[in-house]
């Protein structure tokens, strides 16, 4: 029990300190509506190429969402000399690890629903099968941190 409330206290603290700053809220914002502007206009079709480029573009959100976060968290945390006590903390390496990725896993798959609103705000997204797109963001979002 107390390896969790270790696990959640970690997580929340790099929420808090790293992934809900205002700088990585916008440009969680701003990568994702620049790369569907870029394939949109790329594509050179109208409203109808939004489903196809739709899982492109939540990928590389999801991509650069989760690894630049991921990197800044471990590179602050050893300047500031945070990470050695996390090291010494008494508590087993996988969940140090676990709750590490996991904020990073959890931004990414938030990343990836920016992308997702905006096509919806455009169109209709009935096509989509959200039975297979919810489980492989949340894949994609593993996969890559």
């Amino acid at each position: 029990m107390k390896s969790w409330i270790a696990f959640w206290n970690i997580l929340v603290k790099d929420m808090r300190t790293y992934y809900l700053k205002p700088p990585n809220i916008s440009w969680g914002l701003i990568f994702p509506l620049a790369w569907t502007g870029m394939f949109f206009i790329k594509s050179g079709s109208g409203l109808g190429s939004i489903p196809t480029l739709l899982p492109g573009v939540v990928a590389i959100s999801i991509l650069f969402g989760t690894t630049s976060l991921l990197a800044v968290t471990v590179t602050f945390e050893k300047k500031n000399r945070s990470f050695e006590r996390l090291l010494l903390a008494p508590l087993p390496l996988e969940i140090l690890m676990l709750a590490k990725t996991s904020g990073a896993v959890l931004f990414g798959v938030a990343n990836a629903f920016v992308p997702v609103a905006m096509a919806a705000w455009i169109m209709d997204l009935s096509p989509i099968a959200w039975r297979l797109f919810i489980p492989a963001v949340f894949l994609i979002s593993i996969a890559s941190t």
